[in-house]
């Protein structure tokens, strides 16, 4: 039986209400931009910056920021493009996978702490559904997205139920 409208409308505001309180703590703690910049070239680097923009959906002259201020720390380092001498790349160095590493572990003890009181069960659950919902969002939301964007006012087929 799939969902009624209620129901995914309750998802849906669950999911941005939950979104929204992570952005505010976390931006008082730490920069996303500047952590994303390195995971993005920690995970698939070495990469241009405009490769790196597009993959965070930021503004290219804001990664260029982000970049200069990690090389500038050590954390990244630029280096020409060997198949374009124009353009740089870049690649994480060991003192940014360092950092890096160092955030997530703060990270997963900060979550650790605020869910001590699950049973293992509810976060292997949700973990799951959550990857689930990850990967058939990025297979299926875009399109959706833009469709509705196209057909305000439209239904979008949910069941009644």
């Amino acid at each position: 039986m799939q969902a009624n409208k209620g129901q995914v409308s309750d998802l849906a505001r669950t999911t941005s209400r939950f979104a929204e309180a992570m952005r505010q703590g976390t931006a008082r703690a730490y920069d996303p931009v500047r952590v994303g910049v390195l995971q993005t070239v920690a995970a698939s680097g070495p990469l241009r910056a405009g490769e790196i923009a597009e993959r965070l959906d930021a503004l290219p002259s804001s990664i260029t920021r982000h970049v200069q201020s990690l090389a500038e720390a050590d954390l990244v380092r630029s280096a020409p493009d060997p198949t374009d001498r124009r353009a740089v790349q870049v690649e994480i160095t060991d003192a940014g996978r360092a950092e890096l590493e160092q955030f997530l572990e703060v990270g997963d003890q900060v979550f650790g702490a605020v869910i001590a009181d699950w049973p293992a069960d509810d976060v292997v659950a949700l973990t799951r559904l959550l990857d689930r919902l990850i990967t058939d969002w990025s297979t299926a939301g875009p399109t959706h997205q833009q469709r509705a964007s196209k057909r305000r006012g439209a239904g979008f087929g949910w069941s009644r139920s």
